[in-house]
């Protein structure tokens, strides 16, 4: 019984939680760290060691328990067995692979002094690496490991393992012994897009993330020393919304005030160092602000993905003044239906991005395929850029791991050389093209640098561009589309609100005809707001979303609500057919043509033709006339509208009531002709009477 318990307790403190990456004075703690020393890595360098280098490995050993702990002491450990496949790494690292190697007796380091409940030790271990007795020749990937010993107050056990802490270490000492595999590294740039018209944004988040500290400044840190190594991929919503800002803009909120930005200097700083980084890197558009395509599709808005499409044509070329290519289309989260894909090809798309969960191979082959085919059906092909999944969510912060243990960025990253350099493994002498397409609204690995570093540094990985791979040969491995889900449908934005954006564009459409803008600029700035709207973004956030539908179609509301029938007071015609005077306002600043109808719940009473439509200029008003009809003596009650020059009705209708004085004067005359009778009737009786008596 006691040996069980020994053994229950070394297996629990072996379990202790990888590394993390925070600073010294800023201990992470999750879940899996509650109750136990664990070890947070922040150094391996270098990351690609050759027989020359140094070996250094620094951190901290963090004491999450409420016991003082004693005999602290840290190494190195390597393991001679080298990892095999891809597959394996996840359960290397979850500590179900083995793997823990031995320890390299040069790099023990003891620590005399007790470590107390909360606190923590800083560690450095070096070590040369021709120490590590790796081989001369051949290229593989090995484990190496962190391992932290101490005597745990009350468990008997004295000294024992206490944590250990995984990472890996490429090796590959020939030069030009391998083919190295091309990545195609897509480096997106987006944000959900909160702008609702020029210098005005619904709230200030990209603030926030054009911040020193913030998401999208990160994005150009870590590719800042290697900006060429990746195909960027912007947004022309973004581009365009970072623009505005630093001009200056204000910030609406939810009862219609605005205060100013607080991001105008930011913005203008980011989009230099952007124009900067990418003068000689390639550079791609997505459709203009990530639309929802399936959702629109399946909503019958083809039109409004083909809008999307075409509104991103210029937009990137005007901002950072250089080519831009174009017809990269990428759905949502890589994944789409047949229909849709067709609907982007028809667009002009001429390459889409899909997820490798997405798009699998249709039979098992045991290496990763060239992430590249072509989409063949019945009509010109489309190029499918095909993610590498793993990979892809490396390139991203993901610090929970499915063990429960946290990842720093240290081991993230190496986990990353790792998977690259299997990658190329598997077929040495056969190169491949691999695609690295995080989400489009990604935060980057802390480790991010050296990924993208990696492509031009090691032996295993070369980058290759968009354009390379678009013109390139497809992949020989036939691939599976596989089929869009009820539960992916669930994560689309719905199709009422979707209904909603549909309703006003056909608002938007009337004015296009009624007043047309010379500069194109006031139903332009409508529009892109409404395409703005149909952003896959608002999946996660519905309720901005919703904000910037409401906004919009108030504001086409309010422009509609300024070409306007001023007569609404009741009519009398002096006969059966007379004149009504109509008058009509147009309080836009620019040129408005409307007609008018006039219109009863029956024809029978009432009767008029439309009136033709007119031009009023800006703050004009004029009153037309309508010849009308009306039958019957009682008061017709009549609608009057405006109507579009093509007939279509328009804007607000008013009411008023319209009656015939010709039924009043004919009334008048039948009282006194009726009177007229009686009194004959009444004389006529009267001489009747008269003639009896006398007869009598």
């Amino acid at each position: 019984m006691k040996r069980l318990a020994t053994v229950l307790v070394w297996a629990a403190l072996v379990t202790s939680a990888l590394s993390a990456a925070p600073p010294a004075q800023a201990v992470v703690r999750s879940q899996s760290h509650v109750d136990r020393v664990w070890i947070n890595l922040t150094s391996q360098t270098p990351s690609l060691p050759t027989v020359a280098d140094t070996l250094r490995l620094s951190g901290y050993v963090v004491n999450s328990t409420s016991q003082t702990v004693t005999q602290l002491q840290v190494a190195l450990r390597i393991s001679p067995s080298t990892v095999h496949n891809r597959s394996e790494i996840p359960a290397i690292l979850a500590g179900n692979a083995g793997r823990t190697g031995s320890v390299i007796p040069s790099t023990v380091i003891d620590f005399p002094d007790p470590l107390a409940p909360g606190a923590q030790q800083h560690f450095t271990i070096s070590t040369p690496v021709a120490d590590l007795g790796l081989p001369q020749q051949d290229p593989a990937v090995f484990v190496i490991g962190v391992e932290a010993r101490a005597d745990v107050p009350g468990d008997g056990l004295g000294q024992t393992e206490v944590a250990l802490v995984r990472s890996f270490l490429p090796w590959f000492p020939v030069a030009g012994s391998v083919s190295p595999t091309q990545v195609l590294w897509l480096y997106p740039l987006s944000s959900a897009p909160s702008q609702l018209r020029d210098g005005v944004f619904l709230d200030d988040h990209l603030a926030r993330e054009l911040s020193p500290t913030g998401r999208l400044t990160r994005l150009l840190d870590q590719a800042a020393s290697n900006p060429a190594s990746v195909s960027w991929v912007v947004d022309p919503a973004l581009l365009e919304a970072v623009l505005d800002m630093s001009d200056g803009y204000r910030v609406q909120g939810r009862d219609g005030s605005s205060t100013p930005g607080r991001g105008q200097e930011v913005a203008a700083t980011w989009l230099r160092r952007l124009r900067t980084l990418t003068q000689s890197a390639e550079v791609s558009a997505t459709p203009y602000a990530n639309p929802d395509v399936v959702a629109l599709h399946r909503a019958g808005r083809d039109v409004d993905i083909a809008l999307a499409t075409t509104t991103a044509a210029d937009v990137p070329v005007a901002i950072l003044g250089r080519g831009i290519s174009r017809g990269l289309a990428w759905p949502p989260l890589g994944l789409t239906d047949d229909g849709t894909l067709d609907v982007m090809r028809a667009s002009g798309s001429r390459a889409v991005v899909l997820s490798g969960t997405h798009m699998v191979p249709t039979s098992k082959v045991d290496y990763t395929p060239s992430g590249s085919v072509d989409l063949v059906n019945g009509g010109s092909p489309l190029r499918a850029i095909i993610s590498d999944p793993t990979l892809s969510d490396l390139a991203t912060t993901q610090p929970v791991r499915d063990a429960g243990s946290y990842l720093g960025g240290t081991v993230q990253g190496q986990e990353f050389l790792a998977e690259l350099a299997l990658t190329c493994l598997e077929l040495p002498n056969n190169p491949r093209t691999i695609v690295i397409a995080p989400p489009l609204d990604w935060t980057i690995a802390p480790a991010g640098a050296t990924m993208i570093n990696a492509l031009t540094s090691s032996q295993f990985a070369r980058p290759e561009t968009l354009s390379a791979v678009e013109l390139g040969p497809p992949s020989d491995v036939p691939r599976t589309h596989l089929e869009y889900t009820e539960t992916q449908i669930n994560h689309e934005l719905s199709q009422p609100y979707l209904q909603s954006i549909s309703r006003a564009r056909d608002q938007l459409a009337v004015m296009r005809v009624v007043a047309p803008d010379p500069a194109g600029q006031a139903a332009a700035s409508r529009e892109a707001a409404l395409t703005r709207a149909e952003s896959a973004s608002w999946r996660a956030s519905p309720e901005t979303g919703e904000r910037l539908v409401k906004a919009t179609t108030d504001a086409i509301a309010a422009d509609m609500a300024k070409i306007k029938i001023l007569s609404h007071a009741p009519i009398t015609l002096p006969g059966d057919q007379g004149v009504i005077p109509i008058t009509i306002a147009n309080d836009l600043d620019r040129p408005a043509r409307v007609g008018v109808r006039l219109s009863a719940a029956t024809s029978v009473r009432f009767q008029a033709p439309d009136i033709p439509a007119v031009t009023l200029a800006p703050g004009q008003k004029e009153t037309l006339e309508v010849t009308a009809r009306v039958a019957g003596s009682g008061p017709v009650q009549v609608q009057i509208g405006l109507l579009t020059p093509d007939g279509t009705p328009f804007g607000k209708v008013v009411s008023t009531q319209v009656r015939s004085a010709a039924y009043a004067h004919a009334a008048q005359w039948v009282v006194i002709a009726f009177f007229a009778a009686l009194v004959v009737l009444m004389v006529r009786g009267a001489l009747a009477r008269r003639s009896a008596e006398r007869a009598r």
